[in-house]
C-alpha cells in the first residue's frame, strides 16, 4: 500500500481541538473527490503449496463500531464509529496467477456519503469470516482495529475520509514530539496459508522371475474439488467440473518414484496397475503417510478384472503419501528335474575322477 501523509489529532487542551499534521499511513486508497472508501489487502500464503491451483474460497467481512478512547495531553480522541460501512468480499479461484508465492486480492470497505456529521478519528472492528477449506489456516488473525480519519471537504463541502490506520490490537494513539499519532506496528493485510500434499508412487519387482527392466502401466484416479489441479513433472493434473481426474504413467523397479504435488488433504484417489493376470504376477500396495510406517493396502476386487488389479480408494489427509506397488513372480523348478539330472552328472565327475587317476598311473610306469 502507498504511503499517505494523514492528520494526527492534538489533544494538548482541556477541549481536545484538532490539529492534523504530517504522519505516514500504509493503508490509505484515495478513490474519488469525496472519499469514501478504503481498502486492505488479502494475501494468501502458497509457499507450502508447491504445484497446487490457488483453492476456490470466498472471504466474507464484518465491520462493527469500536470502542472509543477520550483525549489526553499525550494521545487524540478516538470516537466509536458511525454509519453503517460495507466491506466487500474477497474471492479466490484457481483461474487466479501465483506471483512470489502468493496471491494478493483488495478488499474495500465503503462508507455511504453521509455517514460522518462532523471530524475526528472513529474506530470500527473488521473480522474475516472463517472459511471451509481445512487446508487454508490464519496467519496474523482475522481481525482489525480501524481507524478512520475523516476532516473537513473544503471543496465539496461537508467531510472526506483523510486516511486510515489498521492494526492487529486496539492501540491508543500516543504522540511524539512533533505532536504526530503514533500507532507502533500497522497492518493493513490479512494473511492466511494454503497448504497441500504429495503423492509418490514407487515400483517394486521381486522373485525369480520378476522382470526389472520392464515398465508397468499404471493409472491414478483422483476426486476430489471441482477444477482443482496439481503438477506431475511437467504435466498438470486437472480435475474437472465434478472434480474427477486421472494421470497416466510407466514405472520400473529400476526408476525413482513418480511424485504428484499440490493435492489438496481431502482428496482420495485409486492407483490402477494394468496388468494381465495371465502374466503370473502378484500384486501387493502398500501406503505410508508422513512419517509412519507403511501400511498394506486391499485390493479393490469389484475394480480388478483380468486385465489389472485396482487398490482400494485412499484419502490424502493432512500428510505426504507415499505409494509402493509390489510386483511378485517365482517360477520353482520342475519336479524331478534335480532327482535325473543329479545322478549322471556325478557319474560323470565319477568316470573324470578314475581317468586322471589311470592316466597318471600309466605315466608313473
Amino acid at each position: 500500500m502507498k504511503n499517505r501523509v494523514i492528520g494526527c489529532v492534538s489533544a494538548m487542551t482541556m477541549a481536545g481541538v484538532m490539529a492534523f499534521g504530517g504522519f505516514q499511513v500504509p493503508a490509505m486508497a484515495a478513490t474519488g473527490d469525496n472519499d469514501g472508501v478504503i481498502q486492505f489487502q488479502k494475501v494468501l500464503e502458497m509457499q507450502n503449496a508447491a504445484g497446487a491451483s490457488v483453492p476456490d474460497v470466498t472471504y466474507t467481512y464484518t465491520i462493527v463500531p469500536g470502542t472509543g478512547i477520550g483525549a489526553t495531553a499525550t494521545s487524540p480522541e478516538v470516537k466509536p464509529g458511525v454509519g453503517t460501512p460495507t466491506v466487500s468480499d474477497v474471492s479466490y479461484t484457481n483461474a487466479d496467477t501465483i506471483t512470489a508465492q502468493e496471491v494478493a486480492k483488495t478488499g474495500s470497505i465503503t462508507f455511504p456519503e453521509g455517514t460522518f456529521t462532523a471530524p475526528g478519528i472513529y474506530r470500527y472492528v473488521l473480522t474475516e469470516s472463517a472459511n471451509s477449506n481445512t487446508d487454508i489456516t490464519d496467519v496474523d488473525g482475522n481481525v482489525r482495529y480501524v481507524d478512520v480519519y475523516v476532516v473537513n471537504d473544503d471543496v465539496n463541502g461537508g467531510y472526506k475520509i483523510n486516511a486510515s490506520v489498521f492494526t492487529e490490537a486496539a492501540v491508543t494513539p500516543t504522540f511524539d514530539e512533533n505532536n504526530r499519532a503514533q500507532y507502533g506496528d500497522k497492518n493493513d493485510e490479512i494473511t492466511d496459508k494454503y497448504q497441500t500434499y504429495e503423492l509418490s508412487l514407487d515400483k517394486v519387482v521381486e522373485g525369480n522371475m520378476g522382470d526389472k527392466n520392464r515398465k508397468f502401466n499404471f493409472t491414478i484416479n483422483f476426486s476430489g474439488p471441482a477444477n482443482a489441479s496439481f503438477t506431475f513433472g511437467d504435466e498438470t493434473v486437472t480435475l474437472d467440473g465434478r472434480g474427477n481426474g486421472s494421470v497416466s504413467l510407466a514405472l520400473s523397479h529400476t526408476d525413482v518414484a513418480a511424485e504428484i504435488t499440490g493435492i489438496p488433504s481431502t482428496v482420495t484417489y485409486t492407483v490402477t496397475e494394468n496388468l494381465n493376470s495371465s502374466e503370473g504376477y502378484d500384486t501387493g500396495f502398500a501406503v505410508a503417510k508422513g512419517t509412519g510406517a507403511a501400511q498394506t493396502v486391499a485390493k479393490d476386487e469389484t475394480a480388478s478384472d483380468a486385465t489389472k488389479v485396482t487398490a482400494t480408494e485412499q484419502t490424502m489427509t493432512k500428510a505426504d503419501n507415499a505409494v509402493t506397488v509390489t510386483n511378485t513372480r517365482v517360477t520353482p523348478s520342475p519336479t524331478g528335474v534335480m532327482l535325473s539330472v543329479t545322478p549322471y552328472a556325478l557319474l560323470a565327475g565319477l568316470a573324470s575322477a578314475l581317468g586322471a587317476l589311470f592316466f597318471r598311473r600309466k605315466k608313473l610306469s
